[in-house]
């Protein structure tokens, strides 16, 4: 009893010390345990609480000995951990201990149904939650090298699942992850969703400049031998396969905003400039849907891009070790469905490592009808397409600022009707003008086109980068 009474006497010093209150506080030394119930922690926006906290285990001679502390299980039943960004640092009163000099081992660490959310203050939407119905940890150490670390503590195995997740990714979209599960190297996430804040008409009103509407739907994101890390206080992601499986994407830009002045950087840069450290050997995508629609004008309604049954694969996504020589190529491979009919194959490469951003793209579409053509042009351009492309396939090479490639096009009757403001009359004058340019009397020849030079308009995307050359193929073909 005595010595149990010392026990209980030290803990409440040292929680004391730590700024923890609590209800209960229980030790017994036969037991080699210890618990205290509805314990609270709150300092400098970061408030803790539980049911409560329970060790089993002391391994007492451990400490009599050799003055390590080792506990078979630390348990957290209920607890919940709450941080406010906004809030103000508050001076340390606390008394400072021997913490530094700790050497500390727990096997087991339990979590038991908690919940973390993140806002800027009590009165505003939470920025993250998560609720978790367990998280254990094997085998956890703090010493004095951990705790210089961002990460305070070492371990050797981690397994988690979270059943609901809610991230807020900016003023304009929230995320939803029904299902999260870490266990060993393997991560994945199930039922994904990013919902924009704001109707298609309301949306407009809350950027200063042309920016993408998303709604987002993945079926699952699994990574594999996956690993992550902090080292010099610098995140760290590692992964041998990546795959997305079963998506779809659904982007909207309405035309009527005026653009957006600031250069966008090409793909390559992105991945370069990352704030932390990023290395996937492989990523697969699998039974991918995009739709990209464009409002130009309200009467005419939005022209619409899609892509179905998207399939690719993606190797060496890296920023990890990019002075090496043998640092390697970033390789992509599409196969998708163009409009719902056409069969459209790319491939695509680009070196991460490369500030001049250089990159190398080809591809391949089949036959495509006018009404598949039309489903972008006549809404978009207010140009009508009759007859239909029967082959085409692109080959540019490039860096940031201008590219050069060939072409080749097969089209056949391919005329055009410029229609009148409306979208709904052909405009007659300007159709037979275009048609006079057009060429339509090699109705199934092949037009090979070489030297199609382009140049970066640096305010737009990689795609509009990649339409332009198209475009410049397309329209030396017409000509």
């Amino acid at each position: 009893m005595f010595i149990e009474n010392k026990m209980e006497t030290a803990l409440e010093e040292n929680l004391k010390k730590a700024e923890f209150k609590y209800e209960d506080l229980n030790a017994s030394l036969l037991g080699r345990s210890a618990s205290i119930s509805n314990p609270v922690y709150k300092k400098n926006g970061m408030q803790i609480n539980a049911e409560e906290i329970k060790i089993d285990g002391i391994d007492i001679f451990e400490y009599i000995s050799n003055k390590n502390i080792e506990i078979n299980t630390l348990k957290f039943t209920k607890p919940e951990v709450t941080i406010y960004t906004e809030a103000g640092k508050e001076k340390d009163t606390s008394e400072e201990g021997n913490s530094a000099e700790i050497d500390l081992l727990i096997k087991s660490v339990e979590v038991i149904d908690g919940n973390f959310k993140m806002a800027k203050n009590d009165s505003v939407k939470e920025q993250l939650f998560a609720n978790i119905p367990s998280l254990n940890l094997k085998q956890v150490s703090v010493n004095r090298e951990s705790l210089k670390s961002a990460l305070p503590f070492n371990y050797e195995e981690l397994e988690m699942t979270s059943d609901s997740l809610f991230f807020n990714l900016n003023d304009l979209h929230d995320m939803y992850v029904e299902k999260m599960k870490m266990k060993e190297n393997s991560l994945s996430f199930s039922n994904i969703k990013m919902k924009p804040l704001y109707d298609k008409q309301e949306f407009q009103k809350h950027i200063p400049y042309e920016k993408d509407r998303f709604d987002l739907s993945l079926g699952e994101l699994a990574l594999e031998s996956f690993n992550w890390s902090f080292k010099n206080d610098s995140l760290s992601l590692e992964s041998s396969t990546t795959a997305i499986t079963n998506g779809d994407i659904k982007i909207y830009r309405d035309k009527q905003v005026k653009d957006d002045p600031r250069q966008k950087p090409m793909y390559s840069k992105m991945i370069r400039e990352l704030p932390f450290k990023l290395k996937i050997d492989t990523l697969k995508v699998n039974n991918l849907a995009i739709q990209y629609q464009e409002l130009v004008n309200p009467k005419r309604g939005p022209g619409k891009v899609t892509f179905k049954n998207l399939n690719a694969s993606i190797y060496n996504i890296s920023n990890v070790n990019m002075d090496a020589e043998d640092f390697p190529r970033t390789d992509i491979d599409v196969q998708t469905q163009f409009q719902g009919e056409a069969k459209l194959n790319v491939n695509w490469n680009f070196d991460i490592s490369n500030r001049a951003d250089v990159f190398s793209i080809s591809g391949q579409m089949d036959r495509i009808s006018s009404e598949g053509i039309n489903q972008f042009m006549e809404p978009a351009l207010n140009v009508k397409a009759e007859g239909g492309i029967r082959d085409m396939r692109f080959n540019f090479t490039g860096n940031n600022q201008n590219s050069t490639g060939d072409m080749k096009l097969v089209y056949k009757d391919f005329k055009v009707e410029v229609l009148q403001k409306d979208g709904e009359e052909e405009n007659k004058f300007l159709s037979a003008l275009a048609n006079l340019i057009v060429n339509n009397d090699a109705t199934s020849e092949e037009k090979e086109q070489e030297g199609i030079k382009t140049q970066r308009t640096q305010n737009k995307s990689f795609w509009n980068y990649l339409w332009k050359n198209v475009r410049n193929g397309a329209l030396k073909s017409f000509l």
